[in-house]
């Protein structure tokens, strides 16, 4: 098994990282490395990704299914390609708190007889990719803006200031 791993540190609550980043409908919107993701992150369930490609271009496409989820510090999912023992994918977000907000761990392990064929660009492409992520993330999380629109909306008797 292959292990790429990462980490970074996010000035902002453990909840609201958790928030954005299971937020997969709104990855396209601030992740340099995602064209399109859908799904509702629940356990089980089936997500839609497709990976950037060159020149912007449409590039991978996978169907993962979130194997494991701990609000709000834990989540797992796994893609195969035919079958479970030819090349497994798994994707791993941990939040953990600190005392200056947040540590994100995020992994992706490589498995499967096809899994040491793909080892080098494995190591090459995936940790770039990884770190990219992962500053767009922190970058949203720390400006404080919400790309949800439903949540931006103010209910009745709300004040704006000004």
């Amino acid at each position: 098994m292959l292990e790429v791993k990462t980490e970074i540190e996010i000035h902002a609550t453990v909840d609201k990282v958790w928030n954005i980043l299971t937020d997969i409908n709104n990855w396209s919107e601030w992740s340099p490395i995602i064209i399109q993701a859908s799904g509702n992150t629940t356990l089980g369930s089936t997500l839609s990704i497709t990976m950037r490609g060159k020149e912007g271009k449409d590039g991978p496409k996978y169907s993962p299914i979130i194997t494991e989820l701990t609000k709000p510090t834990y989540f797992r999912w796994q893609a195969k390609m035919v079958a479970n023992f030819i090349f497994t994918n798994d994707k791993i977000f941990e939040l953990e708190e600190i005392e200056t907000g947040t540590r994100l761990v995020h992994k992706e392990l490589f498995d499967g007889i096809f899994a040491p064929l793909f080892c080098r660009n494995i190591e090459d492409g995936v940790l770039p990719m990884l770190n990219s992520m992962n500053e767009a993330l922190k970058e949203l999380v720390e400006k404080g803006e919400d790309i949800s629109p439903e949540e931006n909306t103010l209910a009745a008797g709300d004040e704006v200031e000004s």
